[in-house]
């Protein structure tokens, strides 16, 4: 599968195949990591956090 995320700064929304929570990954290239932001009540729960890769639960929004 391609890489749903851009290298442009955009971010791509994405959720979590397990529990449906929504996400918005985007890629920072100066520093070459994945920044992953909660979004709607998650926000209440998690907070951002940066990673090296996509985390292998996200899968594009949209999708099954």
């Amino acid at each position: 599968m391609a890489n749903p995320v851009p290298n442009s700064g955009r971010a791509a929304p994405m959720r979590n195949k397990r529990t449906g929570a929504a996400w918005l990954v985007s890629f920072d290239y100066k520093e070459g990591i994945y920044w992953h932001e909660p979004q709607g009540n998650l926000r209440n729960i998690r907070r951002s956090y940066a990673s090296p890769q996509i985390d292998p639960k996200l899968v594009p929004a949209g999708t099954h």
